[in-house]
């Protein structure tokens, strides 16, 4: 009996070490786990964490055109909804809801959107950490450069003082009409003559007052017209032509000094640099590959 009693006594004892044992024991927590964002995403947190990127809209430097943003975005609406990656974060940005149609003042806003993801940071890589370039502050700011992860862990390699500011127009290697014969236009030097129209509208030679060159970046798009007397000139969209008119308005059949544009065609700029100068004067006007411009420094 002695014996039973302490068997059973011993079995109580272990039923109740294994109870107070289940009722101490921390429940096990379940992970949580990692968010992995889309490169639209990306850039969002990027843009969260940087105010004021800065980046070139093509519709509004140096010449905005009226109403020119809103058919834009009214004909490229179709094209951006295709890239559901990017639509949806932009949707979820503005708080949009997924819908069928969507007014212009919504078409609007996305659009605005898609260009600002499009300009405004350069991303490379693939995978877990993508390389990125930025510009924040109009004027005197910055350029950073950094690394963010899928995750959305960002890693700045390097910030540097950078005066952002829109591009001046002409391409390197565009020629332009000077009395010593055609010199490339990243060759000239303030003081240098060049052949300019005067107030009587005659062909003079005056000295250039101002010399300008603006970086770009990998992005950047610029026009090239090409005429029925075999003269080219590449540019960016908003350069002026002698009247006023920017390049990227024209289009095959219009007349541009004197000839007709028989080809336009719109390509990323494969140089990191764009030039312009003043020549003195009134007009602001110069040849460029032979084709009569508009310096956009005249209208400053």
């Amino acid at each position: 009996m002695a014996k039973t009693k302490l068997l059973i006594g011993v079995l109580l004892l272990n039923i109740l070490t294994v109870f107070c044992s289940a009722c101490t024991q921390q429940p096990t927590s379940t992970p949580t786990p990692t968010v992995m964002y889309s490169i639209p995403e990306l850039k969002y947190i990027l843009f969260s964490d940087f105010e004021n990127v800065f980046y070139i809209d093509p519709e509004f430097y140096p010449v905005a055109r009226e109403g020119q943003e809103t058919k834009n975005a009214l004909e490229q609406f179709p094209t951006i909804k295709t890239d559901t990656t990017e639509f949806s974060a932009i949707l979820e940005y503005l708080d949009i809801s997924n819908k069928a149609e969507y007014t212009n003042e919504e078409t609007l806003l996305i659009y605005r959107q898609h260009k600002k993801l499009t300009l405004s940071v350069e991303m490379t890589g693939s995978g877990d950490t993508y390389h990125f370039v930025l510009r924040v502050g109009e004027g005197q700011g910055e350029r950073i450069e950094g690394t963010i992860t899928s995750s959305g862990k960002i890693k700045i390699l390097k910030r540097e003082p950078s005066f952002n500011t829109y591009p001046i127009c002409l391409t390197k290697g565009t020629m332009i009409d000077t009395p010593y014969g055609l010199v490339s236009v990243e060759q000239l030097y303030k003081g240098m003559a060049v052949w300019t129209v005067g107030d009587s509208g005659k062909r003079i030679a005056v000295e250039i007052i101002e010399i300008a060159s603006t970086s770009v970046p990998s992005s950047f798009q610029v026009v090239k017209v090409k005429l029925d007397d075999s003269r080219a000139v590449t540019a960016s969209l908003g350069h002026p032509s002698a009247d006023g008119r920017a390049l990227g308005d024209y289009e095959v059949g219009d007349t541009l000094d004197g000839a007709l544009v028989v080809s336009v065609e719109y390509v990323t700029y494969n140089g990191d640099t764009t030039y312009d100068f003043l020549p003195t004067g009134l007009t602001g006007l110069y040849w460029a590959n032979g084709v009569l411009l508009k310096s956009t420094l005249a209208t400053k």
